[in-house]
Parts: C-alpha cells; sequence; structure tokens
C-alpha cells in the first residue's frame, strides 16, 4: 500500500487562507497550493470496495464546484454532511526547488517539516484527464491516486494550472469548529 494513503496527520487549527499559529503560518502562508476549497460531503458510496468509498462533496464557498473522491474509508472515515477543507498542490517539500521522487524522499526525518503535517489525510497521484466545457464555463481534472479517483469540477480559471501528466498532491483535514 503507498505511503501517503495511510499518511494520517494531526489536526491543525485553521486552513491555509486564514491565519495560523507560529510556524504553521510561516509554512502554509508560503506553500503554493493550486486549489483549494471547503466541500460539504454530499453522499458517500461504499458499495463497490471494502475499504475505499466515493465521496460527492459540494464547495461551501464556489457554487459550481464539485468533488467526486475516492478514499480509504478505514483510515480516514467521513460521513455525509462533513466539511473537508481541501488543498491540491504538486511539491510538499519545504524547499520548493526539491522535487520528491521517492517515497524515502516523503520520510519526515529526511524531508523535516512539510505543509503535509497540517493535514490529516494526503494522497499521491497523476492528473490522467482535463476537459473544458467552454459553452458552460466549466473544467474538470480527473487524477488517480493509486487507484483511488478524482474528479474535481471547477471554472477553469481556477483550474489552469492542471496539465495531463502532472504529479500532484491531495491534503484533506477536516476544520476545527469552535467545539473541537
Amino acid at each position: 500500500e503507498d505511503l501517503l494513503h495511510v499518511a494520517k496527520r494531526p489536526r491543525p487549527i485553521g486552513f491555509p487562507s486564514l491565519s495560523a499559529p507560529g510556524d504553521m503560518e510561516e509554512i502554509l502562508s508560503s506553500h503554493h497550493f493550486m486549489f483549494e476549497d471547503t466541500f460539504r460531503v454530499k453522499t458517500i458510496d461504499d458499495s463497490r470496495f471494502e475499504r475505499a468509498g466515493r465521496i460527492d462533496c459540494e464547495s461551501d464557498q464556489f457554487a459550481g464546484n464539485n468533488l467526486e473522491l475516492d478514499i480509504n474509508h478505514i483510515i480516514y472515515p467521513v460521513s455525509p454532511g462533513d466539511m473537508l477543507q481541501i488543498a491540491i498542490t504538486d511539491n510538499v517539500s519545504p524547499d520548493r526547488n526539491r522535487k520528491l521522487n521517492t517515497a524515502y524522499d516523503h520520510d519526515k526525518r529526511l524531508l523535516g517539516q512539510s505543509v503535509m503535517d497540517h493535514f490529516e489525510y494526503v494522497m499521491y497521484g497523476k492528473v490522467y484527464k482535463k476537459d473544458e466545457n467552454k459553452k458552460d464555463s466549466t473544467a474538470e481534472v480527473h487524477a488517480s491516486y493509486g487507484g483511488l479517483l478524482m474528479k474535481l469540477r471547477s471554472d477553469p480559471v481556477q483550474l489552469q494550472e492542471f496539465h495531463v501528466a502532472d504529479a500532484i498532491y491531495i491534503l484533506i483535514r477536516k476544520p476545527q469548529t469552535a467545539s473541537s
């Protein structure tokens, strides 16, 4: 099983677009995300696979943003109505010039502190398809994270940085609430 599929991270406070305390603020504010949004889980289809379910989510902030994503619901359980903060990036290294090529490069002892430390569930994958519908002014990005699939629908401007064969990371966490 891919190392990054099982990367369950401690729950941080805030979201990259919001201020955060100390080192976290510095790391997240300086990190470039290709896409970030907060989604509400509408439905979960876990009828096809024993350990994975497909979640269907709608953006809480941008009308028209929709995410369908397969996740390992044993490692990272979600329920309809849950809020998920999603960020997608092409590099999790604290040194933007360093590309991570192997699973060993992601070892915390070698990598040091990274943006992954501030999310609960991280997957690594590749974009295999991108569609743009000029008539509806929408775009879709399709990616595979070791067989777990993603379809992200948004406006073309928000998805302009995605290209076929790009290696990407999806970083997920549940937002902190006032009672947490």
